[in-house]
């Protein structure tokens, strides 16, 4: 039972508890006698129904400084450890039930004894998971920490515990191993831009939906958790919803899809969008997917592969428990650009990149015959009629997920627009504009827009199958 559900089978307790309020207010005298026999009677019975919490063999601890495992241990290894130390109360039951319920269901998904049997990416994801969920009040479980005081997290243990998680960001590096992984796999997109991929639906029957790289972009992420960067897009529900300003809850209909790549950083020190790792939709239905918040959840990964997430349907528990930090925002991390906000954002995504020195992050976009030829010539001969704008904006924390940045105030928005001159060939015309306002910069400080322009023609395609 994970997070969500067991929530809500709490609500369902109280409901009854209240049902039985109100009918013992009913009670005559000898009622309550009866009652209270029949209770002792069945306490004590149910004592002899048990269900104990085995502790498994350790095969490994939590590799990490004492100061880090002093408060992991302290609040999280009694439910996410196989060396539960069970209190007098745990063990009277029906508590033990559900205390053994929670034990069984948090070792499935995160086991601080078997660390070896997870990946370094793992590892590390589950940490950066773990501080989100405890910043935000969701572990250690409220009704666990009602009688067990102790396991709170105080401020100065997350404030250590996110100094700790701060030498494990990631660091981009040259690296050229990266970029010819990256180089490959373009190349391999490239020969089959022209193709019609069969893509099985994920385990829970989502299908693919191969016109998601056409939708709005509506944000951009930089990941340093786990060295991934992102760009959000949304279907026109989506985006309608962001213009009105209905997005909490989201419309049924709203579908989300955050296309991820690795960081590649180039000799300057600048990323560019790498290998795509893979794509995870989210999908609106508030009756259809009532079982899982309201959401569908749809992940497909190994890069051009395109392979449904996960071992059963029951996948999306992983991604629900990850989500509930932001039930207040309808479980979605991602806050929107305004579709307005910049110029650009209403044609399609070519690439992004990031400026780690000027601290801002750049999306590339295209109308309908850049992006055409982007996604399916190499080189950076635009046919007339292309127009690219590149929109950078500077970076800021998120709020809702420690490692990770997003855009904050625009700061200039750089347009090239290709068309045929007299005698019939191409000619590029390259425009900078301060922030949103449309204020043209003047030519002193467009002195670079030779360079600018062929900085933005020569961007490759981010790849987006």
């Amino acid at each position: 039972m994970d997070l969500f559900h067991r929530l809500h089978s709490g609500k369902i307790l109280f409901k009854i508890l209240g049902g039985l309020i109100y009918i013992m207010k009913r009670f005559s005298q000898k009622q309550w006698v009866w009652f209270f026999i029949i209770c002792l009677l069945v306490f004590f019975g149910i004592q002899f129904i048990r269900k104990p919490v085995e502790n498994p063999p350790v095969t490994a601890n939590l590799q990490a400084p004492d100061s880090i495992q002093v408060i992991m241990i302290k609040s999280c290894y009694d439910c996410h450890s196989n060396t539960t130390r069970l209190s007098w109360f745990d063990k009277i039951a029906p508590a033990s039930w559900i205390v053994g319920d929670h034990i069984r269901e948090g070792r499935k998904l995160l086991n601080f004894s078997e660390w070896d049997s997870l990946t370094d990416l793992q590892k590390k994801s589950l940490l950066f998971e773990s501080l989100n969920q405890i910043e935000f009040g969701e572990m250690p479980l409220q009704q666990y920490t009602f009688l067990h005081p102790l396991a709170k997290v105080t401020t100065k243990e997350i404030n250590t515990l996110k100094s700790y998680l701060n030498t494990l960001f990631y660091s981009p590096v040259s690296d050229t191993s990266k970029a010819r992984i990256s180089q490959e796999q373009y190349e391999q997109w490239m020969q089959r831009t022209k193709d019609k991929q069969d893509v099985k639906p994920t385990l829970n029957g989502i299908l693919y939906m191969p016109g998601y790289k056409d939708w709005v972009a509506i944000s951009s992420t930089e990941r340093l958790d786990n060295g991934t960067m992102r760009v959000i897009v949304g279907n026109d529900i989506t985006v309608n919803a962001i213009r009105a300003n209905l997005t909490n809850p989201w419309p049924d209909g709203s579908v989300i899809v955050k296309i991820l790549w690795s960081m590649v950083a180039d000799s300057s020190g600048n990323i560019q969008a790498g290998e795509l790792k893979q794509l995870d939709f989210m999908i609106k239905g508030k009756e259809k997917y009532a079982s899982t918040m309201g959401w569908g959840f749809a992940r497909w990964v190994r890069g051009l592969e395109l392979a449904p997430y996960g071992k059963n349907a029951l996948f999306a528990s992983e991604c629900m428990n990850c989500h509930q930090t932001m039930k207040s925002h309808d479980f979605i991390f991602t806050m929107p650009i305004h579709p307005e906000s910049a110029s650009g954002l209403k044609d399609k995504v070519i690439s992004s990149s990031i400026q780690p020195q000027e601290g801002t992050m750049s999306t590339l976009y295209g109308n309908n015959i850049a992006a055409h030829f982007a996604r399916s010539q190499r080189g950076n001969e635009y046919p007339s009629g292309s127009v690219l704008t590149l929109v950078t904006w500077k970076q800021k924390e998120d709020d809702h997920w420690f490692g990770a940045r997003i855009p904050s105030a625009t700061q200039f928005v750089e347009t090239v627009s290709i068309t045929d001159s007299v005698i019939g060939t191409p000619t590029s015309v390259y425009e900078k504009y301060r922030g949103t306002s449309h204020e043209k910069m003047n030519d002193q400080k467009m002195a670079d827009s030779k360079e600018r322009m062929k900085n933005i023609l020569s961007r490759r395609a981010s790849v987006m199958p």
